[in-house]
């Protein structure tokens, strides 16, 4: 008697796990995402610096971008690596990014005009520590390519 039993018991256990098997990645999702830590807590870009601007704009927005990218030179390969969309199409919050100078420059992008113009803010572009503004023509933000933040879990 008793091994027909546990039989049922093995397979109704197999029928209930099938069938809430979504249910569980669901779960184990949310677990990850509550467990890991916030990926825009610590910002280690150099203070004065455009990358450390940027990162806490990013951060503000409710956004998020990774650690890793180094100087502004290299943020469009590292952000494609890290799968993040990387085009020449300016809307705000995104990042302008150029690999051109010593150190390359990225910038926040703050509005779109409807006549295609871009405002952008941004540090270190006069000098380390100060914010400025400008505004580029389209002819100017071809020569950019622009970085589009995903959504931080923990936020």
């Amino acid at each position: 008697m008793k091994k027909p039993v546990i039989f049922i018991i093995i397979i109704v256990l197999g029928i209930s796990g099938y069938l809430t098997r979504d249910t569980w990645t669901a779960y184990q999702e949310e677990l990850k995402i509550r467990w890991m830590p916030d990926p825009m807590a610590f910002n280690t870009y150099d203070r004065g610096q455009c990358t450390f601007y940027v990162f806490e704009k990013v951060k503000a927005d409710g956004k998020m971008i990774e650690r890793t990218w180094h100087d502004a030179k290299y943020w469009k390969e590292g952000a494609e690596e890290d799968g993040y969309t990387v085009n020449q199409t300016p809307v705000e919050g995104a990042l302008l990014q150029s690999s051109r100078g010593e150190q390359g420059h990225v910038a926040y992008v703050e509005h779109v005009y409807q006549n295609g113009k871009v405002r952008v803010s941004e540090m270190n572009y006069i000098k380390p520590y100060h914010v400025s503004e400008r505004i580029l023509t389209q002819e100017d933000i071809k020569r950019y390519q622009f970085i589009h933040p995903k959504d931080n879990p923990k936020s």
